[in-house]
């Protein structure tokens, strides 16, 4: 009697290990199946939409960027002119009231330049020295010193303006400004979809920052030589900002109660 009894909970344990083993199983392949039905077909039971928006920006700030390059008989005799004509630059840049921390050399360099016409090889003519400097300008009237800058550092001679553009200091806070908004618009898009399918609308579970759009417009170019005798008159007016245009593309999914 006591073997049976010993053998009929035996065969009771067996049962329920084998009972629980099943229904984990069970469970993890359900599981499964909804991964791969997330994976295969995007999450389920949401609603996905993009939201956009297009905001106009007034800039706060004149960049100008400016390069010298000089050919002499040695390397040491092209850097100091090219250093002579830069200082000359940066004096201007002073009297304009331009602090040193908003005038960066962005570019110095050095090189044996040839003439490679010849027939027979190359000629080295002499050696090549650049440097370029990029200037902001900030502070209120910004826009009016252009003209005054420029035309001065055009009478220095061998300077070159390569191009002018408005900016803004702090694009960040442009573009968060912006991503609000395209959020304010995604989830508009996402009620109006919800109300028509007679859902309501839950939390978002993904937002992506999809797209950033901001390319502030070219305002001025042109080389020292050909700025010539209109040199002055070309420059002499002052610049209107205007406005720069800001787009933010975000997606968002929201779950679908």
């Amino acid at each position: 009697m006591e073997k049976q009894t010993t053998n009929w909970l035996f065969l009771l344990w067996a049962s329920l290990i084998l009972a629980m083993t099943m229904f984990f199983m069970g469970n993890a392949m359900i599981q499964s199946n909804k991964n791969n039905q997330q994976t295969s077909q995007g999450i389920t039971n949401t609603i996905s939409v993009m939201g956009e928006w297009k905001a106009s920006v007034a800039p706060d700030m004149l960049v100008i960027n400016v390069s010298v390059s000089e050919l002499a008989a040695t390397t040491e005799l092209a850097q100091t002119q090219a250093n002579e004509k830069i200082s000359k630059v940066k004096a201007i840049l002073t009297a304009a009231d331009i602090a040193d921390k908003d005038i960066k050399t962005t570019n110095v360099n050095a090189y044996p330049e040839y003439d490679r016409s010849n027939a027979s090889g190359r000629k080295l003519l002499g050696y090549r020295a650049q440097q370029s400097l990029t200037i902001n300008v900030l502070g209120e009237k910004f826009g009016d010193k252009w003209g005054n800058i420029v035309t001065n550092i055009s009478k220095i001679g061998g300077v070159n303006v390569d191009n002018t553009y408005f900016d803004l200091k702090d694009k960040n806070a442009a573009y968060a400004w912006a991503r609000e908004k395209a959020l304010t618009d995604a989830k508009a898009k996402a009620e109006q979809l919800a109300k028509a399918s007679g859902v309501s609308l839950g939390k978002p579970v993904m937002i992506t920052d999809n797209n950033i759009s901001y390319t502030p417009g070219p305002i001025y170019y042109a080389k020292n030589e050909a700025m010539g005798a209109t040199a002055d008159a070309a420059v002499s007016n002052a610049l209107s900002p205007g406005e720069t245009e800001v787009t933010i593309n975000v997606n968002v999914m929201y779950q679908i109660k």
